[in-house]
């Protein structure tokens, strides 16, 4: 169903200011009203996945937890590494913290099912594996970038969907 990412993504912002303590502070950027192809409870479970990871990243020392809707083009370059993306109109749904980072040697598996750097009890390794499946199963892709020590940045790319003046959309 065509649905309109902006609204769960302000229903997930009420839901973290709830859970996050005061030390972590949310800023946000939501410039894009578009609508993806996806279920809403999908998008909901990617929202809170990145976030809560960020979230635990920050934990022991608080920082910032940044949220970010924005449209963008991408060429056929920009997604030659991505299997099965086409390029074109896209929503970039960005989270990115100030937390401990992610040790280069961590990324390349950080996406596989039950992979986890939490203690024992604090994780199951699957947030980020079912992140993975949802988006490639919208014909998406994440890109990944972090800095041990300073933080880091999830970026999702999900095709937009072109809507017609007379469709009916849910959200």
């Amino acid at each position: 169903t065509p649905i309109s990412v902006i609204l769960i993504v302000k229903e997930v912002l009420q839901l973290l200011r709830a859970s996050i303590p005061s030390s972590i502070k949310i800023e946000q950027a939501l410039d894009s009203n578009s609508f993806v192809m996806a279920d809403p409870t999908g998008i909901h479970q990617i929202l809170m996945n990145l976030c809560t990871n960020a979230k635990d990243a920050m934990n022991e020392n608080g920082g910032i937890l940044f949220l970010q809707l924005k449209d963008i083009i991408l060429t056929t370059e920009d997604v030659s590494e991505c299997e099965g993306v086409s390029p074109g109109h896209f929503l970039l749904i960005s989270v990115k913290d100030t937390g401990h980072g992610i040790k280069e040697d961590t990324l390349n598996k950080i996406l596989e099912p039950f992979y986890t750097t939490k203690q024992s009890g604090k994780g199951t390794g699957m947030g980020l594996s079912v992140v993975h499946g949802i988006v490639k199963s919208l014909e998406g892709f994440i890109k990944i970038s972090s800095t041990w020590g300073k933080g880091s940045t999830f970026d999702v790319f999900l095709p937009v969907h072109e809507k017609s003046a007379e469709s009916n959309h849910i959200m």
